[in-house]
């Protein structure tokens, strides 16, 4: 099997207001099923520009269905996903600027929460991060 190096992976801490946007993924998902989440995915091969940015575009609108904007480089992580691909994370804050959030591609449900609401919501692995989303 050819396994890339890492696999390119975004994120988005999507800010409405007062809330960010989190997605529980679906119980058929083969990594992380039925847990509460960031909207995001794997960037795509190819040459063009601002190839991060367009992918985390398309994959929050593919995912939950909203338009972002604004986008601010947060933190970054590794993880192995269960086919054994490593992965290095891109994580962004960004704005939201239209759309009706909705489970749609890999989600069974989203939800507009509180940092706080959050912290409760998402693995103990963001208790450090979602700390630091508290100063902005």
């Amino acid at each position: 099997m050819d396994i890339p190096l890492h696999v390119i992976f975004v994120e988005a801490w999507i800010k409405k207001g007062n809330k960010i946007l989190l997605a529980k993924r679906s119980s058929k998902d083969d990594q992380a099923a039925g847990k509460w989440a960031l909207p995001g995915g794997k960037v795509e091969a190819g040459a063009k520009n601002n190839i991060i940015e367009e992918a985390l575009k398309r994959e929050v609108a593919e995912e939950v269905g909203v338009e972002i904007e604004n986008f601010r480089y947060f933190f970054s992580r590794a993880f192995v996903r269960s086919s054994g691909h490593h992965v290095v994370a891109l994580s962004f804050l960004v704005d939201y600027v239209s759309g009706e959030a909705r489970p749609l591609e890999d989600q069974d449900e989203v939800k507009w929460v509180t940092v706080e609401e959050a912290e409760v919501l998402l693995d103990d692995h963001w208790k450090e991060v979602i700390s630091a989303l508290k100063i902005f």
